[in-house]
């Protein structure tokens, strides 16, 4: 049976009133259960029937656990449309469901509960063949036609729309909706707002002038040089090379960017990039930022021209809250929020006018750069302290404040010296490693996640209505069911966000907690339970509840104690407190961890669970107890925090602490600690930002280099992979990324790499990591060899899939995505992160099972140790 025949009711082909519509009438299936962040695995129970593109309304009831009587049905919902021009369509379908009692299930599970998952079928039809532009907001998968595009929009960021070419006539658009709470909320009943809004492509290079990231004109003068633009290929076929990038009447640019051969910069069918470059002079009563970019399509092409314009936001004084630009570490543009310190302040109690940083952390959805962001502390116009409040790149931060997001709270500060050449600055100064934090809501947790990962550098901590971590948000009781060990290698990657497991890394540093008491967005408890975690660590917080409040209000930066506490650290007392005789180190993950108390963790014995360090100080000599940890060193505080020790105790073996400069401190198998200063094991052990889960890609310095391999000629699934990781990376994290089918290079390629198929297949010889990996592969199995050197076999089947982490020369990291089909393919790169809390570990060796079981269709799932073998812990 074809769509009911309402579908298209109104879309006549002989009318063709418009060039494209969007149907009018929707047809929903559901609702499925669904547990949190767990739709990256699959876990889409009309897999098991064949997939929903397979299904039509005579298969009219499924089994699911959520509605009365056990039934999913067919129901219909009506586009609410937007007007526009009739090269467009656009509307919003709401999805919800009156079969299922939810009341019920909110009382027995919480939100858990009432999270969902559900698929949708509406339809575009045309007049003519046309490219077309596809923005669907508020899902993160869809099918065209029976194509599949995974990773959708769910923040509504609108960066990174599908360009796809249709014919003639009508084209299916079937919707997987998910009712994720940290994304639509926790409302009764439960509903999903999901926007499809389908525009007539342009073609050739379209510069999305809304999205430019420019610095503010403050004073005349920009507050950061950095400027970039992004921009669109519009054709489904041929490669775009973007040529030269120049201004017009109004400012002058330096040559494109950093490192030779930025340009040309190449861009693929439907992908989008952001072309970043310098803008050297600008006039002082210039009002709009103007610039040209001259590009060709494909080799030999003609050459043509796109411009974009952008207002300035100008802002009179040096001295009021400014947005500057900067390079975030995978090379891309940035910007954070600056107010300087105010000439009327009096700050005579910090040595040599060197002031400390005010850190404030933005909540989900909220853009630093707003009116609201920018007066949060207006209240407060004389305080001695740089403030700066990063956008962790996008309005979600990325990743929560974590490994993308905080690099680039990072980079922000470190950039401030720059804004100070930059604008002339002749004011206070800046101490770079002295930071007062605060943040909000997801900025909260932001807050929290400083306080554990970073806890040298910071003064006190003022985290406000912030959860603990995402599985402690919602829990993660509505997964699937999966032999408890899948589960406990999926938490076990989440464990350095999980910062009621590192309360002990807060001991020594003042605390204050403030929560609305009547918050129904994030519920008091989870303040309340730091509270007591610490209490429990030996520490304690200044804690408020503020009775009536819920989570927002006007003022929630500065009411109740903040504005003194926040004023006695910053002008009173603005130095980073002593820790004391006894304090511990805990960590998940050296690469995201930085010094405490100058200990710096360098490798984990086991990957898989936590590390920790103990220690007692006792003058010049420290008594220190080790667990899982492997190998770490000192890092000198430059705060006189700790008294740096001359002798240590480890274990009960007592050993000298080097003079030199580098040197680490080293358990053997034998349980033997010594001190070695040879570099050497950089080269062949697991280093530095090579630790993590999946996630770890994030931390690369340069862009993400995407390779495609040579059978992608004739199958043209893989460069559609290829695409969706692109637009994916560009949509959640703003990142740029470069598609290329030529083989690997070890000495020219900067930045982390995906490989779209085995290593050696894409010119990546065992040779270039020195040493044998432990995933291989033949023609008719995979291979594993675990902890115990045993090579295990698993039949390569359909529908098989697989992604892992791969070491790359220099402290290099390679995602490697395989499947034995296009199935196995898709459903291992739906695992590439995107959303925090899905909880990718380092390798995922996925069956045909779980396009409906997620988790449960594991096949083999782990961490790999130092010397990046299959750890112990792993599901094998």
């Amino acid at each position: 049976m074809q769509l009911q025949t309402a579908l298209f009711s109104s879309l006549a082909l002989s009318q063709c009133a418009s060039q494209i519509s969007l149907s009018p009438t929707w047809d929903l299936l559901g609702p499925f259960q669904i547990g949190t962040r767990e739709a990256e695995w699959g876990a889409d129970p009309l897999s098991f029937h064949g997939g929903f593109q397979s299904l039509t309304l005579e298969n009219t009831t499924f089994p699911s656990s959520l509605p009365i009587n056990g039934s999913a049905t067919w129901s219909t919902t009506t586009l609410s449309r937007t007007p526009t021009l009739s090269n467009s369509s656009r509307g919003t379908i709401s999805v919800s469901f009156n079969n299922t009692n939810w009341d019920i299930l909110r009382s027995t599970y919480g939100w858990s509960g009432i999270q969902f998952q559900a698929w949708a079928r509406g339809g575009i039809e045309l007049c003519a063949e046309e490219t077309v532009v596809v923005y669907v907001v508020g899902a993160n998968e869809f099918w065209i036609d029976d194509r599949q595009y995974f990773g959708g929009d769910m923040y509504a960021y609108k960066r990174a729309p599908l360009v796809v070419k249709l014919g003639r006539g009508k084209h299916k658009i079937d919707i997987r909706v998910t009712h994720d709470i940290r994304a639509f909320g926790g409302g009764m009943p439960p509903s999903v707002g999901v926007e499809v809004d389908a525009r007539i492509a342009k073609g050739g290079l379209v510069a999305v002038e809304e999205e430019i990231v420019v610095s503010d004109l403050v004073a005349g003068r920009l507050a950061g040089k950095w400027v970039s633009l992004p921009v669109r290929n519009e054709e489904t076929e041929g490669w775009i090379e973007v040529l030269e990038v120049s201004g017009g009447d109004v400012c002058k640019f330096t040559k494109v960017s950093i490192g030779e051969g930025y340009l040309p910069l190449g861009i693929a069918p439907g992908q989008s990039r952001p072309v970043k470059f310098l803008v050297e002079g600008i006039g002082f009563n210039s009002s709009a930022l103007a610039v040209k970019i001259k590009y060709r399509l494909g080799n030999g092409g003609k050459e043509n021209w796109v411009s974009a314009r952008k207002p300035f936001a100008t802002v009179v004084s040096l001295e009021l809250p400014q947005k500057y630009t900067f390079l975030h570490p995978s090379g891309i543009v940035s910007y954070a929020v600056l107010r300087p310190p105010p000439s009327i302040a009096s700050c005579d109690p910090h040595p040599n006018n060197i002031l400390p940083i005010l850190l404030v952390f933005h909540g989900a959805g909220v853009e630093a750069d707003s009116d609201q962001s920018k007066s949060q502390y207006d209240g407060m116009p004389d305080l001695c302290s740089w403030v700066v409040i990063p956008s962790g790149v996008t309005t979600w931060s990325g990743d929560d404040w974590h490994i993308w997001g905080f690099a680039d709270v990072e980079a922000g500060i470190k950039a401030i010296p720059q804004w100070m050449k930059d604008t002339n600055w002749n004011g206070q100064g800046i101490d770079l490693h002295k930071w007062v934090i605060t943040g909000h809501s997801n900025g909260g947790q932001g807050a929290w996640y400083a306080l554990t990962h970073r806890n040298d550098k910071i003064i006190a901590a003022a985290p406000l209505s912030g959860y603990l971590s995402i599985p402690a948000y919602v829990p993660y009781c509505m997964w699937h069911e999966s032999d408890p060990k899948k589960k406990s290698v999926v938490f076990a990657s989440l464990n350095s966000y999980k910062h009621e497991l590192l309360a002990e890394n807060m001991v020594g540093t003042p605390i204050i907690q403030q929560h609305g008491q009547d918050d129904d967005n994030v519920p008091v408890f989870h303040s309340r339970r730091m509270s007591q975690l610490i209490t429990e660590a030996g520490w304690k917080t200044d804690y408020w509840e503020i009775p009536g409040r819920v989570h927002w209000w006007e003022g929630v930066m500065l009411d109740g104690g903040l504005s003194p506490f926040l004023r006695h650290y910053l002008e009173d007392s603005p130095t980073i407190a002593e820790l004391p005789s006894k304090f511990s180190i805990i960590t998940a993950n050296p690469a995201d961890m930085g010094s405490r108390g100058g200990i710096v963790i360098d490798q984990l014995s086991a990957p898989d669970q936590l590390g920790r360090i103990d220690v007692e100080v006792f003058d010049s000599l420290w008594h220190i107890r080790v667990s899982n940890i492997r190998r770490w060193h000192f890092e000198k505080p430059r705060s006189s925090r700790s008294r740096f020790p001359t002798r240590v105790i480890i274990d009960d073996q007592e050993l000298e602490v080097p003079s030199q400069p580098e040197y680490w401190f080293i358990c053997s198998l034998d349980l033997k600690w010594s001190v070695v200063s040879n570099s050497d094991w950089k080269l062949e052990e697991r280093v530095g930002q090579q630790w993590g889960s999946l996630g770890a890609y994030l931390s690369t310095k340069g862009p993400f280099n995407i390779y495609l391999p040579q059978e992608s000629a004739t199958s043209p699934y893989y460069a559609e992979v290829a695409s969706g990781i692109s637009r994916n990376l560009f949509q959640y994290f703003a990142a740029d990324s470069e598609i290329s089918s030529n083989l690997f290079s070890p000495n020219t390629t900067v930045g982390n790499s995906i490989f779209i198929g085995f290593p050696e297949d894409l010119g990546v010889s065992l040779s270039d990591i020195g040493q044998e990996f432990p995933i291989s592969k033949s023609k008719a199995a995979v291979f594993l060899r675990d902890a115990s050197g045993y090579r295990r076999r698993y039949q390569i089947e359909p529908g098989m899939g697989l992604i892992y982490l791969y070491p790359l020369p220099k402290g290099g990291l390679g995602i490697v995505i395989w499947g034995a089909d296009e199935v196995g393919l898709r459903s291992a790169a739906r695992l590439f992160p995107l959303r925090t809390g899905v909880g990718q570990p380092d390798f995922v060796l996925l069956g045909r099972e779980a396009g409906w079981s997620g988790v449960g269709g594991v096949r083999a799932m782990g961490m790999f140790d130092f010397s990046w073998n299959i750890s112990s812990g792993a599901y094998v």
